[in-house]
């Protein structure tokens, strides 16, 4: 059997006696069938789109607006050359937060392959306003059952490969796997491969060093947002609980769906906020003059190191004289032979 046979032979087994490609006229009878009642469990604000295919739900948000102490304007013009320092990643030197696209995804588990639904994409954007002032979309494509997954995976493809980059979080090692996992089982070509992809999980972690001293006691994002964008969520539905939700729903159970689109929605709000206080970590402070939030020790350790690693001794060791004064005058091991070595290199550079 081919290896086009096999993924054939998947993707029917996936979609059910709908057949891979299930009409759309299919779909909206499904969930007709499933009553008054049952769509009535539908989370509120679905829309079908895509010719009847997919049910998705668009938020739509004034760029002013504050997600904790940050308004998501704070990420337009952002400068993105932290986001390639801290990742040692040259393609995010370019990237523009204005047209990215910032991904986080809801499945059934944590494991990969066929077992595993995406049963809720979120993707925002930001976009001009009729007036001419930006406005940020949040648009959640929601899988309300199995047969609908091509139709689905098909317009998140189609979404990402029109963004000039993509924002996550933990997404290169966790969402962006699953999708393209999914993808490749209905024969569609995952869009990721050549476009940056600034997971943020990585930087912010190397900047503020969980378990380190006077770096937070972990890298979640629940801690991130909390800690550098000032995000408090209340009744917030933690996200262990999300693929019980959904199993509740495809049983025509009582759910908990609504709580899972506010989480997701409150993810993607925290990507963009995170995303702009990245960029404002060379500068440390914010776009009104205000101090940038977190810890400013670890913060410099982290840009000296960085910035030693990008082959700029002079830059790295203005850090470190910075960490310096924030640690009381004293570096802690290792980062003390890494000064000194800072060191050397200015001073061969400067030998005639």
């Amino acid at each position: 059997m081919s290896p086009g046979d096999v993924r054939s032979k998947l993707a029917r087994l996936l979609a059910g006696r709908l057949g891979e490609t299930a009409a759309a006229s299919d779909v909206q009878a499904r969930l007709r069938a499933r009553g008054a009642a049952a769509r009535a469990e539908l989370p509120a604000d679905l829309v079908l789109e895509c010719a009847g295919s997919v049910l998705a739900r668009c938020t739509v948000i004034d760029a002013d607006s504050s997600h904790g102490t940050w308004r998501l304007a704070e990420a337009l013009g952002a400068d993105s050359r932290a986001s390639a320092l801290l990742t040692r990643d040259p393609a995010l030197a370019g990237v523009d937060l204005e047209k990215a696209l910032f991904l986080d995804t809801e499945t059934s588990g944590l494991s990969g392959g066929a077992g595993t639904w995406v049963f809720l994409v979120g993707l925002g954007s930001f976009e001009a306003s009729e007036s001419g002032s930006s406005k940020f979309v949040v648009w959640q494509g929601f899988l309300a059952e199995p047969a609908a997954e091509r139709a689905l995976l098909a317009v998140v493809a189609e979404k990402i490969a029109s963004a000039a980059a993509v924002v996550s979080f933990f997404g290169k090692s966790f969402d962006r796997h699953r999708l393209e996992d999914k993808m490749r089982l209905h024969g569609i070509a995952p869009p990721f491969a050549g476009r940056p992809h600034l997971d943020l999980y990585h930087p912010l972690r190397r900047l503020y060093r969980p378990r380190i001293g006077d770096g937070f006691d972990d890298a979640r994002l629940r801690t991130l947002e909390r800690e550098l964008c000032g995000v408090v969520r209340h009744d917030d539905l933690p996200g262990a609980l999300a693929p019980a939700a959904w199993f509740d729903f495809l049983h025509g159970r009582p759910h908990e769906l609504e709580g899972v689109f506010r989480h997701n929605r409150d993810d993607v709000l925290s990507l963009v906020t995170l995303a702009a206080h990245l960029a404002r970590t060379l500068v440390e402070t914010r776009a009104g003059g205000g101090a940038l939030e977190g810890p400013a020790a670890p913060r410099a350790r982290a840009l000296a190191r960085a910035w030693l690693e990008a082959r700029d001794p002079r830059e790295s060791l203005a850090w470190f004289e910075r960490a310096r004064e924030r640690s009381g005058g004293a570096l802690p091991e290792p980062w003390e032979r890494l000064s000194q070595r800072a060191r050397r290199r200015v001073e061969r550079a400067s030998a005639p």
